[in-house]
């Protein structure tokens, strides 16, 4: 599990993260929640092919991973502060894969993939701003771990190290990374001898991000800049505030919308505005207690940012947002709800726990047409799980 709070670069992303949203910082207190493995009994009209804790648990797969340098020679970097730009957009890639050998925790790099129920539904994670295309390898090779080939790419402008410095407006540009990245993985699974040749199913591609790569995702999902291969997407603690109605005006997809309850940096009106405007089939997951950073493989509050919605360029960044999407940036700023509990906060193991039963039952159900991993996604099921809230809107029978 990564650690960033010894490197001072890595102070520096907590700062900005909060700032690129720069809502008000929820209070957390000292408590933290025991992580009993979630237990709840299936509703009747649902046999589950699968357990709970199975799915919540590391999966039957060791993972394989291999790093890739993609470059998109169709699409410029746009010139950001000090850097000049470049004619190309460059894209340092991670993919997880299920591999030959025993299950274990660790990733085994340039393993042989494992043939044996291959091809795999496809997944492309996106990372939030600041962070990298290890930002989440807990919940990235977890999903690897239950069958899934997993791609997450440094983003040009919003990563780690960008040039120039973050540039969160540059997410406007990343629905057609996602594209690029879709169409590298699968032509290495139509290459002849690649170690990828055959891993991929192509009718089976799902999205998933945090905080920016959530927004990501939505915008690659719905909208004037989707793509239309993606069959699922699951937004993690989004800013779908930065997103307007008009964008779901598209064909529907399903998607499980997730946040925390105790989110410091992206309130939680802001990432449930994506379920209330997208078409169903749609879920809306609350972790009751979980903040934004344990998302990711950080462990802190989010109570330990500052806020700083005055950094310079803040606001010009989300206008270009905004501009693009017609969203309304008024409502951004927005408290939590009263009926939404916040509760203490989760423990970094009980928030991983809860996103990889609900993420791995929803990407079974949608990618691999596993009937009965939705007995998860039914409110029947999550009332029996401690710290969860989950809404439902399946539309019309």
């Amino acid at each position: 599990m990564l650690r960033y709070l010894s490197d001072l670069r890595a102070k520096l992303l907590l700062a900005a993260v909060v700032a690129l949203f720069g809502l008000a910082i929820v209070a957390c207190g000292d408590n933290h929640n025991a992580s009993p493995t979630p237990t709840a009994s299936p509703t009747a009209t649902l046999t589950p092919t699968v357990s709970a804790e199975a799915l919540s648990e590391r999966g039957p797969f060791a993972v394989g991973v291999i790093t890739l340098n993609l470059v998109d020679e169709s699409r410029p970097t746009d010139t950001n502060g000090s850097y000049p730009g470049a004619d190309s957009r460059t894209l340092v890639t991670e993919v997880w894969y299920p591999a030959e050998g025993a299950p274990s925790r660790q990733e085994i790099r340039n393993a042989p993939l494992d043939r044996s129920a291959a091809p795999y539904p496809l997944i492309v994670y996106s990372h939030g701003i600041l962070g990298s295309r290890r930002y989440s390898i807990t919940y990235t090779t977890h999903l690897a771990s239950h069958g899934y080939v997993v791609v997450s790419a440094d983003y040009p402008l919003t990563n780690l190290n960008a040039p120039g410095g973050p540039r969160w407006s540059d997410v406007l540009n990343q629905p057609a990374d996602v594209s690029f990245l879709i169409d590298s993985v699968l032509g290495l699974s139509r290459q002849a001898g690649h170690q990828l040749e055959g891993a991929i199913n192509e009718e089976a591609i799902g999205l998933t991000g945090h905080s920016l790569g959530g927004l990501t995702t939505e915008l690659a999902t719905f909208g004037p800049l989707r793509d239309p291969r993606v069959k699922a997407a699951l937004p993690i603690a989004g800013p779908a505030c930065l997103v307007g109605a008009d964008t779901y005006d598209t064909p529907a997809v399903p998607m499980l919308v997730t946040g925390g309850s105790n989110d410091g940096v992206v309130a939680w009106p802001s990432v449930r505005a994506a379920y209330d405007m997208a078409p169903p089939p749609k879920y809306l997951l609350a972790l009751l207690g979980g903040n934004h950073l344990r998302f990711a493989d950080l462990d802190v509050e989010d109570s330990f940012l500052p806020n700083l919605q005055t950094l310079p360029g803040f606001m010009d960044e989300n206008r270009r947002i905004v501009a693009a999407t017609e969203a309304d940036l008024a409502s951004c700023v927005a408290t939590a709800p009263a009926d939404l509990p916040t509760g203490p906060p989760l423990t970094i193991d009980r928030q991983h726990e809860l996103m990889n039963l609900f993420a791995t039952a929803f990407f079974d159900h949608y990618l691999k047409g596993d009937q009965g991993a939705a007995y998860v996604l039914t409110p029947e099921f999550a009332a029996g799980v401690p710290d969860v809230r989950l809404e439902v809107d399946l539309g019309a029978d």
